[in-house]
C-alpha cells in the first residue's frame, strides 16, 4: 500500500510540473514605425517572417563559350622583370647555352607562373637537353595557358619534337592532329 501511495504521488507530481505556468518574457511590443511582424512562441523563439518585397528576381547573364575563349587574364606577362628575364632566355637560347635560358625560364616562371612562354622555353631547354618526356610534360602544361593559338602551335611543336625523339606513335599523331586544327 505504501508503495502505491509513493507511485501515486509521483504520478501526481510530474503531471503538476508539466501543467505549470511559463515565466512571462519580455514581449517587445512592435512599434508603429516598424511594421515587421514578429512571432513569440511558448518556447520563448522569436520569428521575424521575410517580407515578400525582399525577394526579387534577376536574369542570368550567361557568357557564350566563343565569349570565354577570347577573355585574357593577367598571367604576369606584363611585368618588367618577366620581359627581361625572358628575353634573357631567349637569347641564351638562341646562343646555345642552354643552363643560362633554363636558369632565367625558371626565374621568369616564378614571376609569372601562368605564362605559357615560360613553359615553352623550359619544354625547348629540355628537348635540346635530350630529356623529352620532362619536354613533353612542360609543354603540356603550358598548353593549359596558352592564349593564343600561336602559343599552342608552337607548343604542340615541342610535344611533336618530344614525341619523335621518345618514338611514341601515340602522341605523334595527337599532335600531329592537333597542328592541322591551329
Amino acid at each position: 500500500m505504501y508503495k502505491l501511495a509513493v507511485i501515486g504521488l509521483g504520478l501526481i507530481g510530474l503531471v503538476g510540473c508539466q501543467s505549470l505556468p511559463t515565466p512571462e518574457t519580455n514581449k517587445a511590443e512592435p512599434t508603429p514605425s516598424s511594421e515587421k511582424k514578429e512571432i513569440i512562441t511558448p518556447s520563448g523563439v522569436v520569428i521575424t517572417p521575410y517580407d515578400r518585397e525582399e525577394i526579387q528576381r534577376k536574369k542570368m547573364q550567361v557568357v557564350i563559350p566563343e565569349q570565354r575563349s577570347r577573355q585574357q587574364f593577367d598571367d604576369g606577362r606584363k611585368l618588367p622583370a618577366f620581359k627581361k628575364l625572358m628575353q634573357k632566355s631567349q637569347l641564351a637560347y638562341k646562343q646555345g647555352q642552354w643552363n643560362q635560358a633554363e636558369a632565367a625560364a625558371l626565374q621568369a616562371q616564378r614571376l609569372a607562373p601562368q605564362a605559357a612562354e615560360t613553359y615553352l622555353y623550359l619544354a625547348l631547354v629540355a628537348n635540346k637537353k635530350n630529356k623529352p618526356a620532362n619536354a613533353e610534360a612542360l609543354a603540356q602544361r603550358g598548353l593549359s595557358y596558352a592564349q593564343s593559338n600561336a602559343m599552342k602551335k608552337q607548343l604542340w611543336l615541342a610535344i611533336l619534337k618530344a614525341a619523335q625523339q621518345q618514338k611514341d606513335p601515340k602522341t605523334i599523331q595527337q599532335a600531329q592532329t592537333a597542328l592541322k586544327g591551329l
